[in-house]
């Protein structure tokens, strides 16, 4: 039986499937019309740079900022968000098709004509992973030692990959041994663990951590982070509550033909996709947070080197601080009617976040209170050396000219002014930032209310060799923080070591003493 609609017939089994996931037809036909009728591209201005738009490095205080933090640190203020549900199968991509690389690695000293190849063979030994991978291999019958001395590497792969083995390319990054302490290998969810015991330690006795994961692997990070709390606890007292969440059904989004009809299998059913990390903006706002900081698994450090980031740690959180305090201050006086109240607040409005009250607005105090009554976020920016990454821009609104991280996919790389725009960036986003999810009264914010929802990303894919179309909500950092109130800082490249791929693990960023 169908059922009518305004826009769509859609069977009793759509909508049954609909309400398994809790989206309505109203969503969906919503998510249908901005397939036949995107938004325009966002108008980008130019890329902040370094005294345009991103406060230089040279200009920070560094002590004053680490006295800031600590103080609120103290007061329990801080916890982190970090987005963990990413499986690692990007990052062992090039290992799945190796056959070649691995006769040329076997039979010619010469090494693979394969760069990764050849990166990755000859530094086998020296992943964090290997001990576990040499064990398995060893469980298989196989003499690892024996097979590294002969260059026969085949059975290391096989018990990397595959489901026999430690399943590497379906296991979530945050799962896999990255770092060697030189007592026994760590994960990215340990070594965040351990990065936020030595942030905080030293300033109060507790702390939160929250990781968002995939619904089939949240047990695995409960038990492993579990063993690592009790650790770190019995060694160093710091106490720290870790929370889990996955990313809601709901956000997901319905996946259509090329010509904007609603994709169907070939038995009938309709197709959802997830929609992207911008669906994490609930997870966020769910932790009923405060102060939180903001970190991808992948991008983290062994515990020798964490000292170096933290430092960094505190800048953005001291001037996460600072730039509350000067709202709030702000804000009291607006609300008191101090003389003098608007001129001022519309002066920092312009000057710290290039909001301009139009021409028709009759009201400033009113148009003040409300920018001012909105989440912060102090967003670290690296200097652009290729690394992958979404950009600072000055992006022209309809509240001025204000600061925006845009990823590539968002611009219109048709246009030369935007190509040229793109090649005269000189900064990324490392996704290291501070952020503030409570107004100046201390009362917590709905995170859904400053999302521009059209700043979404049309991406083209395929199902059982068919074309489809996919919609993806507006990125966490992105359009899902479009309307906060948004300051830059240059961070050093130290506190980006991502891992894209298994070779990353061989960067000095990566690398210990234990490794020498």
């Amino acid at each position: 039986m169908l059922i009518m609609r305004d826009e769509m017939n859609w069977s009793q089994k759509d909508l049954d499937a609909l309400a398994e996931r809790g989206i309505s037809a109203d969503e969906i036909e919503r998510q249908l019309r901005i397939f036949r009728s995107p938004p325009s591209p966002i108008v980008v201005i130019r890329p902040c740079k370094s005294g345009d738009g991103i406060v230089p490095m040279d200009l920070i205080d560094q002590e004053r900022l680490s006295g800031l933090f600590n103080r609120e640190a103290g007061k329990g203020r801080f916890s982190r968000f970090v987005p963990a549900s990413g499986a690692a199968t990007r990052m062992f991509r090039d290992l799945f098709d190796s056959h070649a690389a691995l006769e040329e690695w076997r039979l010619n000293c010469d090494y693979p004509s394969s760069p990764f190849h050849r990166q990755f063979f000859s530094g086998l030994t020296r992943f964090a992973f290997y001990p576990e991978l040499s064990a398995v291999v060893r469980r298989q019958g196989k003499n690892p030692e024996q097979l590294v001395k002969e260059r026969d590497l085949e059975p290391f792969i096989d018990a990397m990959l595959s489901s026999r083995g430690l399943d590497y390319g379906r296991t979530p990054k945050g799962l896999i041994p990255f770092h060697n302490d030189g007592m026994s290998s760590l994960t990215p969810l340990e070594e965040h663990l351990w990065e936020t015991c030595r942030l905080l330690s030293t300033c109060c006795s507790e702390s939160s951590v929250h990781f968002t994961v995939s619904p089939d692997w949240q047990k695995n990070f409960a038990d492993l982070a579990t063993n690592t709390v009790r650790s770190i606890e019995a060694k160093t007292g710091f106490r720290i509550h870790v929370s889990f969440s996955c990313q809601d059904p709901a956000t997901d989004t319905i996946a259509t033909t090329p010509d904007h009809q609603p994709f169907r299998t070939a038995s009938g059913e309709l197709v959802f996709r997830p929609a992207g990390h911008g669906a994490l903006i609930s997870n966020l706002a769910a932790t009923g947070s405060d102060l939180v900081l903001i970190k991808n698994i992948d991008n983290v450090v062994p515990g020798e080197r964490q000292d170096d980031v933290n430092i960094w740690w505190r800048v953005v959180g001291g001037l996460l601080v600072e730039l509350e305090e000067t709202i709030r201050e702000h804000w009291a006086a607006l609300t008191r009617q101090a003389p003098g109240a608007v001129d001022s607040a519309c002066a920092f409005l312009k000057d710290t976040f290039g909001y301009q009250p139009s021409k028709a607005c009759d009201n400033p105090a009113d148009w003040a209170l409300a920018r001012l009554n909105r989440p912060i976020r102090v967003c670290g920016m690296v200097r652009n050396t290729g690394e992958p990454g979404g950009g600072p821009f000055w992006v022209h609104t309809s509240e001025g000219v204000t600061r925006q991280i845009v990823e590539l996919a968002q611009l219109d790389q048709n246009d030369p002014k935007i190509r040229h725009m793109v090649a005269d960036s000189t900064h990324f986003n490392p996704v290291f930032m501070a952020c503030g999810l409570r107004n100046p009264a201390g009362e917590r914010l709905d995170l859904q209310t400053f999302i521009d929802n059209d700043a979404i990303i049309l991406t083209e894919k395929s199902i059982e060799g068919r074309p489809i179309r996919a919609l993806e909500r507006p990125g966490l950092w992105n359009g899902a923080m479009a309307y906060w109130n948004t300051l830059f800082v240059e961070v050093p490249e130290e506190v980006f070591q991502p891992v894209k791929t298994v070779n990353d693990l061989l960067r000095p960023g990566h690398t210990t003493s234990a490794d020498l």
